[in-house]
């Protein structure tokens, strides 16, 4: 309650509702000083009540559809409660929404819901079907203004969203209204309904699909036969720990090896499933797995105290967090899957459990299986290696910020400038925390984990080719980069004058360190990539790939949450120089006009073209 709120006085002869008891989820925990706590989790809040002699008011606040507010007193097992006591409770319940006074209705009325339908109706869709292959080129010309070749396209967009725009044959998205891009989503007739499942996400402002549930129960029994035979082939020797539990790295690594094994059938060159005739059975493992994705990834990376490849996970406990830390809800929409089907899908993913009353049921896209499988376990290196990238980008982005700050700017000056840019991207930054030291350093190692793991979890794997993550992000001071620093240095002491010669200096420091690693991971992320083009048996580009496709991936996320800003972006913008950047080389170039040939940095050396 906020200091400059005014209590809501209650009588005791009133009656109160609890509208949405069903969302109430409780919990006992130890805090810190051994003290045994009864937390209620309503939805997207948390009470928190300490005291022990209110343990019982708040398992029968639980209870309660309505009630009259004096009998609360009576919520004890011991001497009834002072009715001051009580009252100082029930009025912060009533100003936090927790009870209220007026009944609840049973009519669906959701303004947030009312206004994405607005939105959607507003929004510009395709008229016809968007598909990557074999149109990537088109495509992502359509949707950046750039084009890619198709051999590029996992290096660019991580495996477990590539599958998002391909039709079904019942002619729905595959990612459904979560489908990435947003710009290849078409409109579609969906039915919504307000969710009367129990839990976190009992009637919320968001629906749920009821079309995309439709379709899942058609189907369920089938899927359930799909997801064990790809978990067959997903296990590693010590997948499943002794006491059965998973680890959290693995159960995430699973889920994307169920997403890869349609999206492999989808993108391989050789008798590609065409876009509209995706098994619906396929299409709904792929929905429902996404969420296990997402919720695994969150508990990896996002939480005030994320989990470790390694920490232990069963099903009931995935189950139970799912639902406690409303992994149910978005704002498009919640979770449709009736709580006992999602908890025999979290059982028959991870505990291997049979489908009841019948056996073993055969595919005709068996043979895709292990092929699909290996696809995700490459998408995860490709995926570790990106976003690692993007790790480090940001520490680059903070030693320029610091530089910037360093500074007294004088009002409409190049440095005042810079800092309000820097400032805007670093709250971009902010909801995957990648702004702080802390969180980028927990990422990394997460990433070292999961790149290992991946390479491990391939059908072909062998000890004697595993790549160390660690050895691709450790800078070499090479002739590359000093020619590069060198330049960068020119570039910046131009803008900024010799008077600030050392700010300029560690700025462009700071951004020759960062394009030494980013050429790294270009190189590791072309190799994965010819990996992958072998499995799908297409040709791999002539070309090198370089910074400019990479940042496509900007690009798509553009308006999304979690999008990053490209650190390469601010010295085109607030510099005036273009940084062309490959495996082979670096180069600079003025915004607008081209570099005389005796002052341009080689791509293939590194050095000036005088000198080269």
């Amino acid at each position: 309650m906020s200091q400059d709120s005014v209590p809501v006085s209650v009588d005791p002869h009133e009656t109160l509702y609890v509208p949405l008891r069903r969302r109430f989820i409780k919990e006992y925990l130890t805090s810190p000083e051994g003290v045994r706590e009864l937390h209620i989790y309503y939805g997207t809040r948390e009470i928190s009540i300490e005291e022990q002699d209110l343990h019982s008011f708040g398992e029968q606040l639980c209870l309660e559809d309505s009630f009259m507010a004096g009998n609360a007193t009576k919520w004890t097992t011991g001497e009834p409660y002072p009715w001051e006591r009580v009252r100082e409770l029930l009025e912060a319940l009533l100003e936090e929404g927790v009870v209220t006074r007026e009944a609840p209705t049973l009519a669906f009325e959701s303004e947030s819901h009312r206004k994405y339908l607005a939105m959607e109706a507003r929004r510009v869709a395709p008229t016809e079907p968007l598909w990557w292959n074999p149109d990537a080129p088109e495509v992502m010309r359509r949707l950046t203004g750039r084009p890619l070749e198709l051999g590029f396209l996992e290096a660019v967009l991580p495996v477990y969203r590539i599958a998002h725009p391909a039709l079904d044959t019942e002619g729905r998205h595959i990612g459904e209204s979560n489908t990435f891009p947003e710009q290849m989503r078409m409109k579609m007739d969906t039915e919504f309904k307000a969710c009367h499942f129990a839990g976190s996400r009992y009637r919320n402002n968001a629906p749920m699909n009821v079309t995309a549930l439709k379709s899942m129960m058609r189907h369920w029994k089938p899927m359930m036969h799909a997801v064990r035979a790809v978990r067959q082939a997903f296990l590693r020797p010590d997948t499943v720990l002794p006491d059965g539990r998973w680890r959290m790295g693995d159960l995430h690594a699973a889920a994307c090896a169920v997403l890869a094994v349609p999206s492999y059938m989808l993108m391989r060159a050789n008798d590609p499933v065409p876009n509209g005739q995706l098994d619906p059975v396929l299409s709904n493992i792929y929905r429902v797995t996404d969420g296990v994705r997402m919720v695994a990834a969150y508990m990896l990376f996002l939480p005030e105290e994320p989990l470790t490849y390694d920490s232990p996970i069963s099903s009931a406990e995935l189950l139970y967090v799912t639902d406690r830390d409303n992994h149910y809800l978005s704002n498009r929409g919640v979770c449709a899957g009736p709580p006992n089907l999602v908890d025999e899908y979290f059982q028959t993913l991870m505990d291997g459990r049979p489908v009841a009353n019948e056996e073993p049921m055969s595919f005709a896209w068996e043979k895709d299986i292990v092929p699909g499988v290996d696809y995700g376990q490459l998408g995860l290196q490709l995926y570790s290696l990106q976003f690692n990238l993007w790790s480090y980008m940001c520490r680059a982005y903070e030693q320029v910020r610091a530089v910037a700050e360093s500074v007294t700017p004088t009002e409409g000056d190049f440095w005042s400038g810079l800092r309000a840019r820097l400032k805007k991207d670093f709250e971009m930054m902010r909801p995957t925390r990648l702004h702080t030291a802390t969180q980028r350093d927990w990422a990394e190692a997460r990433y070292i984990e999961m790149f290992d793991r991946a390479q491990r979890g391939m059908s072909t794997f062998k000890e004697e080719s595993l790549v160390h993550l660690k050895d691709i992000f450790t800078p070499v001071h090479d002739a590359v980069f000093e020619a590069t620093r060198k330049r960068l240095r020119m570039v910046v002491r131009a803008k900024v004058g010799d008077a600030f010669g050392t700010q300029a200096d560690a700025i462009a420091d700071a951004v020759a360190e960062y394009l030494t690693l980013e050429r790294s991971a270009l190189l590791a992320l072309e190799n994965v990539q010819r990996e992958t083009n072998a499995l799908l048996r297409r040709p791999h580009p002539e070309r090198r790939f370089t910074n400019k496709d990479l940042s496509l991936h900007h690009r798509m996320r553009a308006g999304t949450v979690g999008v990053l800003p490209y650190l390469l972006d601010v010295f085109r913008d607030e510099f005036g120089v273009d940084i062309d950047n490959s495996p082979e080389g670096t180069k600079l170039t003025p915004v607008g006009a081209p570099l005389a040939a005796e002052d341009a940095v080689c791509p293939f050396t590194g050095r000036t073209a005088s000198v080269a």
